[in-house]
């Protein structure tokens, strides 16, 4: 999560048939389709095939009518166990493992507001202590280790991962270049594993938006208030598809990005697991040196003026208005 999967599936997707006219096959109409296909391969290698919907089968036919290279990409497939990568390795012939991975540092700034965008309530100071906490158990399972700490690691476990995905199939780390270097470098090295042309296709646009320091603040009350009731479903995809991807991250440029200064332990923590991967059998596509953990420019949450948030909230309310004026004249 947080390595440049957005941008690479986007990018998948919007040269899809330029893709297949050069043997590589995207499977599905839609990103939303191979989502939908990997967690029912999830629910089928946890629970059995007598959970299963369908949605991965589709998938699997489509590969193994194609007589060529084929994609899934879905964040979820990185924290599998090693079982259950054993498992999936065995739906379809000849997996090939690539995992993207960017310094830690970026990573805990970005993944503290993903859990924001996703309903959680933990403020920034709560999840960079627990990340630090529980980093003893990076390299392992996490299902023992406290949240927010263990939620952290088990995206973020790239040792783990890597050591897992590495036993059953051959694996490939691409490393997310450094702050400042052209966007189209981490898809030019995906094509690397993909064997096609560097250049010549399409850029996507869609990305998965950040949003600035006042919105992250905002957010986190609104989840504290809904926090007493379950959400539906519905309620829970408007949250975050809607209010923080949408209305949210288009003020992003009116207010101070969250920012994060390296830590110590973060420094520490960075070179042990790049010591730690080198020992892995992997093929690395980019460089060590750009896992060196960096300062995160930007402002502490806690410096954000409760006048910063009420403007954020102003804007929140009045895009969820206007969404809601479009949906209710479309129907």
């Amino acid at each position: 999560m947080k390595s440049g999967t957005s941008h690479i599936q986007s990018r998948l997707f919007k040269n899809q048939q330029g893709l297949l006219d050069a043997g590589v096959l995207v499977p599905g109409t839609r990103w939303v389709d191979q989502s939908r296909a990997v967690g029912d391969l999830l629910r089928i290698q946890r629970r059995g095939p007598g959970r299963a919907r369908g949605d991965w089968q589709l998938v699997a036919d489509a590969i193994a009518a194609h007589d060529g290279t084929a994609v899934v990409s879905m964040e979820f497939l990185g924290p599998s166990t090693a079982a259950e990568i054993a498992g999936i390795c065995t739906s379809v012939p000849n997996v090939e493992a690539v995992i993207t991975v960017r310094d830690l540092n970026r990573s805990l700034a970005a993944m503290w507001q993903e859990t924001v965008q996703n309903g959680s309530t933990w403020d920034l100071r709560e999840y960079l202590a627990s990340a630090e906490t529980t980093r003893a158990g990076s390299a392992l399972p996490p299902q023992d280790l406290p949240k927010p700490g263990g939620t952290f690691w088990r995206q973020q476990g790239v040792v783990r991962m890597s050591r897992d995905w590495s036993a059953s199939a051959p694996l490939t780390l691409i490393t997310v270049p450094p702050p400042g270097a052209p966007r189209t470098i981490l898809w030019e090295r995906f094509c690397q594993v993909l064997d096609v042309p560097a250049t010549g296709w399409v850029d996507a646009s869609r990305s998965n938006e950040s949003i600035g320091a006042a919105s992250a603040l905002l957010l986190r009350q609104v989840n504290e208030a809904l926090a007493a009731g379950a959400l539906t479903k519905p309620a829970k995809r408007f949250r975050k598809q809607i209010l923080a991807k949408r209305v949210m991250s288009a003020r992003k440029s009116d207010e101070p990005s969250i920012g994060l200064p390296v830590a110590g332990w973060v420094s520490e923590q960075s070179a042990q697991m790049v010591a730690d991967l080198q020992q892995v059998d992997l093929t690395l596509i980019g460089d060590w040196e750009e896992l060196r953990p960096v300062d995160v420019p930007g402002v502490d949450p806690q410096e954000v003026s409760p006048e910063d948030v009420i403007s954020a909230a102003v804007a929140g309310l009045a895009g969820t208005v206007r969404r809601a004026g479009r949906d209710a004249a479309a129907e």
